[in-house]
């Protein structure tokens, strides 16, 4: 009850916080203007993105005692996870008989999920500090297959031209991705060195995922937007059953007849199954941004699916020690 407790009010009081900023700001309490704000945002992403998570994905793989090869299937377990998410959210829009922009938000939705701050706090409170490097092996391709795949396929769903037919363009590298993958490298060269990780290394790795937690979740309340929410709940419902039941258990199956479930005493696949039941991401909010495609339904999908969660959360976390 402690960690549930800890959890949700983690969520809730880093994105009030940065709500009421936001609220703040706009009624001219404090001396903000909206650009600033903005840019206020973006540092904060950046350090944590940048900084802390690296920071933890390092420490952790420095002290993790034996590193099967089942674990370089997880980034693939990423890719599926994404790229079926994606896939469903494209079906909801073809059921719901939504018009191409919608369906294009949709599917920017279905995409990706909060796996990097909400997903890595419910890792490291409920399965523990080694879940940190499992996290980071999940999701090392996400800022790859993000600005590779997912972003032409949003442009397509926004261009004017129906009959126009679709083409990955060139993969564009970046930034978070060169960090991540230094930090693993370093991590893994540590281990190699049979250098010893310092005992306070663990607490400072779990430490660094819960501050960076807050801070991206303060940054997502800065442009949190609650208008026009009541507007799309059909759809927004749909995106609550494909990112709680369609993924997860197309997933979480994949993960288990993979054998994660008998890796450091089933670890992966517990990640697995928290990673791909979480609700939308805020970057799923970009692509609908850039391409003209319907942001107020992508606002109401991640919106509704993180309020959703904070219900679903008591039930995840009963289901995880059966895994």
């Amino acid at each position: 009850m402690d960690r549930l407790l800890f959890t949700l009010g983690t969520i809730c009081v880093s994105l009030t916080a940065g709500y009421f900023l936001h609220a703040a700001a706009l009624k001219g309490v404090v001396s903000f203007t909206e650009a600033g704000l903005a840019a206020f945002r973006v540092r904060i992403q950046r350090f944590a993105l940048f900084a802390l998570i690296p920071a933890s994905a390092m420490l952790s793989i420095w002290g993790m005692p034996s590193f099967d090869p089942h674990l370089f299937l997880l980034p693939l377990l990423g890719l599926c996870a994404w790229t079926w998410g994606g896939t469903l959210g494209i079906l909801i829009g073809r059921i719901l008989h939504l018009n191409r922009k919608a369906t294009g938000s949709l599917y920017c939705c279905g995409t990706f999920a909060n796996i990097g701050a909400v997903g890595s706090l419910v890792c490291v409170v409920y399965i523990g500090e080694s879940s940190i490097a499992v996290v980071s092996m999940y999701r090392l391709f996400e800022e790859l297959f993000f600005f590779s795949i997912a972003c032409p396929i949003a442009q397509w769903f926004g261009s004017t031209q129906n009959g126009e037919r679709f083409s990955l363009r060139g993969i564009h590298p970046d930034p978070a991705l060169a960090i991540v993958l230094t930090a693993l490298v370093c991590g893994f060269a540590l281990r190699l060195l049979h250098l010893e990780r310092p005992a306070f290394c663990a607490d400072l790795a779990s430490g660094l995922v819960i501050v960076g937690t807050m801070l991206f979740l303060f940054a997502i309340g800065l442009s949190l937007k609650l208008s026009s929410v009541r507007l799309y709940l059909r759809p927004a419902f749909g995106m609550i059953l494909l990112r709680f039941c369609g993924v997860p258990v197309v997933i979480t199956s994949l993960a288990a007849l993979l054998g994660m479930g008998s890796v450091d005493g089933g670890t992966p696949l517990k990640v697995a199954a928290v990673l791909s039941s979480m609700p939308v991401a805020m970057n799923s909010l970009i692509p609908p941004s850039l391409y003209g495609l319907d942001l107020h339904l992508a606002n109401a999908c991640w919106i509704l699916s993180t309020a959703a969660f904070i219900f679903l959360l008591p039930i995840l976390t009963a289901i995880l020690p059966c895994l």
